[in-house]
């Protein structure tokens, strides 16, 4: 199982999850947990300063797309063998709504368009800050 999530998000201080780094920076303060490695393939490099969502998901797409299914499946597989669901991480919280949109969940949608396998974000019962 995949999910994506925030690096604040408590639930993964359990260790019931395999932590993958997907944000172009690590935390600067510690997350209370291991992270298992990143993926980067999966980073918005060159996207950090477009702040249009439609542009940034046309491009972040796109950028998807050149590396392709079976290149980012072959690396997720090489996490879920560790035996734990794995989860891809960045900073954003997207509980908020609106203008907190997230390029973990435009991953999730481009997975699910090509593979048709849901992703789903990973349960966060803390409170957010406004």
């Amino acid at each position: 199982m995949i999910y994506t999530s925030r690096y604040a998000n408590p639930e993964l201080r359990s260790g019931n999850y395999t932590a993958v780094r997907i944000s172009i920076g690590t935390p600067r303060w510690d997350i209370g947990f291991p992270l298992a490695g990143e993926i980067k393939d999966l980073m918005p490099f060159g996207l950090l300063d477009v702040e249009d969502s439609a542009i940034f998901k046309a491009r972040y797409f796109e950028m998807l797309n050149k590396k392709g299914v079976a290149r980012i499946k072959n690396q997720l597989q090489k996490f879920e063998t560790l035996g734990k669901p794995v989860v891809l991480l960045c900073y954003e919280d997207i509980r908020k709504g609106g203008s907190n949109w997230c390029h973990r969940t435009m991953f999730a949608e481009w997975w699910f368009n090509q593979t048709g396998e849901k992703i789903f974000e990973l349960v966060d019962n803390s409170k957010f800050k406004k």
